[in-house]
């Protein structure tokens, strides 16, 4: 069996050989065991009363807040932020297993590849830290101190200085790196046939990803100059801008030490470094992008409320409008920070102390009201078309809110501020949300989910938890998703071992294996074994017409007598087995 593309039975080892409770009491130290199970505080989302199980005996992880659950390799995935293959790598490093030397879907010339990258890219992190002590770097340790950026807060972030157009090349070769490889990492660049470092004369900022390797570097020019004040390492193997965020790495170290409630989201590496040296350490940058879906994925593995706070210019402020909703759309409570007079973090924590800063944080407002304030700069409210076309461009703010107490406090808060009938500012919302309301029932068709998949869901939750007895059902399931989970059931049962409900999170979609995990069983009230019954029977008659249909059409496509009878024999016998359970329905 296969399992993302590696030997079933090398996972199975090391599941055996990662106990779960182990793993994860390294992330949640507070595991308290109560009867067969052990509970504490979701490592995934803020709450006060645990709500976070382990099942030692399953190898299973549920929290009943927020829903996530899997077994040691999905722990490790959310917990580290990383892909399967590098999860499976570090418990298997932490179980002492040697990896398969092989993979169905993984190149294994490609993944060594990669890792004489990463390797590479720490090599030139650490010359690039040397090159500070050169006297070729007395700019970059002049800003440095101008910037009031003490040496611990140099070596914490790995800040470096690149040496002319062809250092890094130099120090590189002598350790035995080929100019292909420097240029595959992103380290240089080529133009012309001649290679240069792309970063020469600059400050140099390591960017370093959640597993603690250096994936690319920023560079910020020092002095005067035509060039872009701050570049990235452009897009590589091991680098993609706007899927990585600059400090994660630091936030990830934080999480071992104390409980991160929030994140603070800057847009660079400097405001970055001032608010750590300045002891607010839970800060991260988006590295100048606009927010992308991938950023805010990343957040959300982290923490449920986000604070972004973006330079107070009129570029940062609609920068931030466009990442707000992406944040919010992934689960994010979001709140902005308001910065006076087009300052950034760093200045006002030089100005005032961190203090100021925390002021300004604790001043924050939620989404909503913070796009209601932008959008009041844009309407003149002394006067009544002014007053008028704010309340309407207001209005289609909070048709969006999905919560009916939320759209209250803004149609009155609008209803206040422009001194229109609160009755009138409600109707026009509600027009417009009905309009939305509409839009959503033409579309949802699309996605919604039919009887017959909770039906299946249902079988497989009640087969998978040994609660009834498996026969092969995979041609009953009505989509890939959950045909992929009943061909393990039918392995395992080929196999003669019970199935393990961690591993149907890799044998699957992860959201199909959590809806048939988590399955509501009130959904189908009253005996359970009437409506086990009654769902197999649905399936079946499903699956029948779905037969009936697809044999009529290879009838009419039929050119001998031969091929007629052949079909109409199939065609009989699935409608026996209709009748069998469905009569003349």
């Amino acid at each position: 069996m296969q399992v993302r593309g590696m030997d079933g039975n090398f996972i199975e080892e090391l599941k055996g050989r990662s106990d779960i409770v182990d793993v994860i009491s390294s992330y949640v130290p507070s595991l308290n065991k109560k009867g067969s199970k052990y509970w504490g505080c979701c490592p995934f989302h803020h709450e006060k009363t645990p709500s976070f199980t382990v099942d030692r005996e399953q190898g299973f992880y549920k929290c009943f807040g927020c829903g996530k659950g899997g077994d040691v390799i999905t722990f490790v995935m959310e917990a580290e932020g990383l892909g399967f293959y590098d999860a499976v790598k570090l418990l298997a490093e932490r179980a002492h297993l040697e990896m398969p030397k092989t993979l169905s879907t993984d190149n294994g010339e490609f993944r060594k590849v990669k890792e004489r990258l990463v390797a590479l890219m720490k090599d030139a992190a650490r010359i690039y830290h040397a090159n500070l002590e050169d006297s070729a770097a007395a700019p970059a340790r002049e800003y440095i101190a101008k910037r009031g950026i003490t040496p611990a807060m140099v070596r914490r972030f790995g800040l470096g200085y690149s040496i002319g157009y062809t250092g890094i090349a130099d120090a590189l070769k002598s350790l035995g790196y080929r100019r292909d490889e420097m240029l595959k990492a992103g380290v240089l660049q080529e133009r012309d046939g001649k290679i240069f470092d792309a970063m020469a004369n600059r400050l140099i900022f390591p960017i370093i990803d959640a597993f603690g390797n250096v994936i690319a570097f920023g560079g910020r020019v020092l002095g005067k100059t035509d060039f872009a004040k701050y570049k990235n390492t452009d897009n590589t193997v091991l680098f993609v801008k706007n899927k990585n965020l600059y400090g994660l790495n630091l936030i990830k170290k934080l999480r071992l030490k104390t409980r991160v409630n929030d994140l603070i989201m800057v847009e660079g590496y400097m405001d970055t470094l001032a608010l750590v040296q300045a002891g607010v350490e839970n800060v991260v940058a988006s590295m100048g992008t606009s927010l992308t879906e991938e950023q805010a994925k990343l957040a959300r593995r982290y923490v449920e409320d986000i604070y972004i706070c973006y330079d107070g210019d009129s570029a940062g402020q609609n920068a931030t409008l466009r990442g707000l909703d992406i944040l919010k759309r992934h689960g994010l409570k979001v709140r902005v920070i308001s910065l006076p007079n087009g300052e950034d973090p760093d200045e006002i924590i030089k100005r005032a102390g961190v203090e100021e800063f925390l002021k300004y944080k604790n001043a924050a407002v939620e989404l909503t009201e913070y796009k209601l304030l932008r959008l009041k700069g844009d309407h003149d409210l002394s006067d009544p078309f002014g007053r008028a076309s704010y309340a309407k461009e207001s209005a289609k703010i909070i048709a969006e809110l999905p919560s009916e107490m939320e759209r209250e406090i803004y149609e009155n808060y609008v209803a206040k501020l422009t001194g229109i009938n609160p009755s009138v500012v409600k109707a026009e919302i509600a027009a417009l949300s009905a309009g939305k309301v509409s839009e959503e029932v033409l579309t949802s068709g699309v996605e919604a989910t039919t009887a017959n998949e909770q039906a299946a869901r249902y079988v497989l939750h009640r087969t998978i938890m040994g609660l009834e007895k498996w026969e092969n059902f995979a041609d009953l399931m009505p989509t890939e998703a959950l045909r992929k989970a009943a061909d393990y059931m039918n392995e395992c049962q080929l196999a003669g071992k019970a199935p393990d409900v961690g591993t149907l999170y890799h044998v699957t979609s992860e959201e199909e294996a959590g809806a048939i995990i988590d399955f509501d069983e009130e959904r189908y009230k009253g005996s359970e074994e009437t409506a086990y019954r009654d769902c197999l029977n649905l399936l079946r008659k499903e699956f029948a017409k779905s037969r009936l249909a697809e044999l009529n059409e290879k009838y009419k496509m039929c050119t001998t007598d031969e091929e007629r009878n052949d079909v109409m024999r199939l065609i009989a016998e699935t409608e026996a087995t209709y009748r069998r359970y469905y009569g003349n329905q």
